[in-house]
């Protein structure tokens, strides 16, 4: 039997924790001295704390460790907190790296170097396209980029299955949903000359647009936010009103890396 302070040192923990865990049930001692109170833990129990350091090392929680500890099949209780919590980290650092992405692009700003070139107005011609949708769970890349990855790979299987003709550039646009902070996602490329009906895709006939607020944005997705908001901004600075839903048409992107993508931001405007 080991005394609770040999048992924190063997297991790399605080005599504090230990109580800790006994208090929520976790780990309890295998024995207490009835005289002295003294928590006495049995050799076989170390194993079991060894366990609960190293998940909660990997960031799993205690709710995780008792799970794994009192599983019948430890084993694939085990895989599959660790498959979760892999989950968890793989988005967590997909969104850090967004976000590190955004911060160096608003660093360049600071520094002179512009998101996007000049703003012209003028008028966009109406287009065919063939389109799909879906809907993000709010504005900015971190919903949108996903949501985009998800919805454009099945459009291009599908119009390749379907043996239309289509073509570059691919346009996007954005439309909020109606009383909630959702918006709804348009992917597309542009049609042939005989559109035909299909499975996986709409044949859609984008208006014209009157007046458009149209520049260009050259970098990755991640700073595409930036660029809208400084966008949006010169627009408003202009005393131009925002009028309908803003369309992305990807000039150049892939196989390009996306640092040399080229983007065309188009807002009607009156």
């Amino acid at each position: 039997m080991y005394t609770i302070g040999e048992f924190a040192a063997f297991g790399h923990v605080s005599v504090r924790m230990l109580r800790h865990y006994d208090a929520i049930g976790l780990l309890t001692p295998a024995r207490v001295d009835v005289h002295s109170g003294y928590r006495l833990y049995h050799e076989s129990q170390l194993g079991e704390l060894l366990r609960i350091v190293e998940l909660r090392d990997l960031g799993c929680s205690l709710e995780d460790a008792a799970a794994v500890l009192r599983a019948d099949d430890g084993t694939a209780t085990l895989r599959s907190v660790l498959v979760r919590r892999r989950a968890e980290l793989a988005a967590s650092l997909a969104d850090d790296a967004a976000r590190l992405s955004r911060l160096d692009a608003r660093l360049s700003t600071l520094e002179g170097a512009p998101l996007m070139t000049s703003i012209e107005y003028r008028r966009i011609e109406p287009v065919t396209v063939y389109a799909a949708s879906g809907i993000a769970r709010g504005m900015g890349p971190e919903n949108v980029t996903p949501l985009v990855d998800e919805i454009l790979p099945p459009l291009i299987a599908a119009l390749d299955a379907a043996g239309v003709e289509y073509r570059e550039p691919g346009i996007f646009w954005y439309e909020e949903v109606e009383g909630s902070e959702d918006l709804r996602v348009t992917v597309s490329m542009l049609a042939g000359d005989d559109p035909r009906e299909g499975d996986g895709y709409a044949i859609v006939e984008l208006p014209a647009i009157e007046r458009a607020a149209v520049t260009t944005y050259r970098g990755d997705m991640p700073g595409i936010g930036r660029a809208w908001n400084e966008f949006s901004q010169a627009i408003a600075a202009a005393g131009h009103r925002f009028v309908g839903a803003c369309r992305e048409v990807y000039l150049e992107s892939e196989p390009l890396p996306q640092s040399e993508w080229v983007t065309e931001l188009q807002q009607p405007v009156a």
